[in-house]
């Protein structure tokens, strides 16, 4: 450990308080009529679009579980499948500024999140870079599969993307990661989709590392560690917290490699972890964004954003991801969200009321 730092006694042992700034709650309040002059119209069908394809894949998957069939298809599927159903918007919102430099890691519940980052790595990219892509990922295995009589390279690219993740999932030979991967460590590197996770925040600590290696090598884009609300329990995410907020960033490292890493901890706050309310139940943070307070004089730049509306998680993502190109990381979003569905499709929710579900939808 270094020893040049000088922590003089007299200031350690002199009298004084320990004081906190604040942290913004839901803050964005812009109307639509407002952000026109920020979104095209192309924007804002593409938003919607997104979402709508994320709540249909997962329904479908849902679907399967439950009934072996979607669209009078039927297929038996017996691995795990754990949904977001409800929170598309986060995801959506999520994903609509990161470039496929940035990388996004997940928990067990990521298809959403995959889906949306690849959507937008795909309205991103160029048609000769989508289909460089498609024709040598894999050797081209997957793209055979879907290529049939698709004009238009960005739809075929979708197309890619949705049976890729799908093949995956259902653990076949075509899938992204030649289906030994499965629905809890999908990814696809090309678009900057890196694994989820099946243990309960553990991309909290695994995302550190993704961003301490774009430090260290100047490599563009920042590192999005997309986890629950429960993962706040696990030791995995405090140490991944602690080591990104070391302050040797910004007091020891010296030139183009000062400054704090290039990381987002994104709990996607659905307000469950498994059967058991994380607010007023199993946490004491009553509500998460507060815990940046208590991590480095910054606070984390912690804020909570509405994850219902996929604007206002647009508009939080832009602005934190300028603080980290800025060098003054790491940045704590809790992002409130909700899942309608269970846990998995053997869940039942018999502990949530349908009077909540139904207020939920709003």
């Amino acid at each position: 450990m270094p020893k040049s730092q000088l922590l003089d006694p007299k200031e350690l042992r002199s009298k004084g308080e320990i004081t906190f700034g604040k942290i913004p709650v839901n803050q964005y309040r812009k109307s639509i009529e407002e952000e026109v002059e920020n979104y095209s119209k192309d924007d804002f069908e593409r938003i919607f679009r997104h979402m709508v394809i994320i709540r249909e894949f997962e329904t479908m998957l849902n679907l399967i579980k439950i009934e072996g069939e979607y669209n009078g298809l039927q297929y038996n599927h017996p691995g795990p499948a754990h949904l977001s159903i409800g929170q598309e918007a986060a995801a959506v919102g999520m994903a609509f500024y990161l470039t496929p430099d940035d990388l996004i890691f997940g928990s067990h519940r990521s298809h959403g999140e995959i889906l949306a980052k690849g959507l937008s790595a795909i309205h991103q990219l160029p048609e000769s870079q989508l289909t460089e892509i498609m024709e040598t990922y894999l050797e081209g295995e997957t793209l055979k599969v879907v290529k049939k009589d698709q004009n238009d390279v960005k739809e075929l690219a979708t197309d890619y993307l949705l049976y890729g993740t799908l093949a995956e999932i259902f653990a076949r030979a075509y899938g992204f990661n030649k289906g030994l991967g499965g629905s809890m460590h999908a990814f696809f590197p090309p678009f900057g989709i890196y694994p989820n996770n099946a243990i309960v925040g553990g991309s909290g600590d695994i995302a550190v590392g993704a961003a301490l290696y774009k430090k260290v090598n100047r490599k563009p884009g920042i590192v999005v560690a997309n986890i629950g609300d429960a993962s706040m329990g696990c030791g995995p995410v405090w140490e991944g917290i602690c080591f990104a907020s070391m302050d040797q960033y910004k007091t020891l490292w010296n030139g183009e490699y000062k400054g704090g890493l290039p990381i987002i901890f994104n709990f996607m706050n659905n307000l469950y972890g498994m059967g058991g309310q994380t607010r007023g139940e199993t946490m004491g943070y009553d509500m998460l964004a507060r815990v940046g307070a208590g991590v480095n004089p910054e606070m984390m730049h912690a804020e909570r954003v509405d994850g219902y509306n996929p604007l206002a998680v647009i508009d939080a993502f832009r602005r934190k991801k300028n603080i980290l190109e800025e060098k003054k990381g790491p940045v704590l979003l809790d992002t409130l969200t909700y899942r309608y569905s269970g846990h998995s499709p053997s869940d039942a929710s018999t502990y949530r009321t349908k009077e909540e579900l139904e207020a939920r939808k709003c």
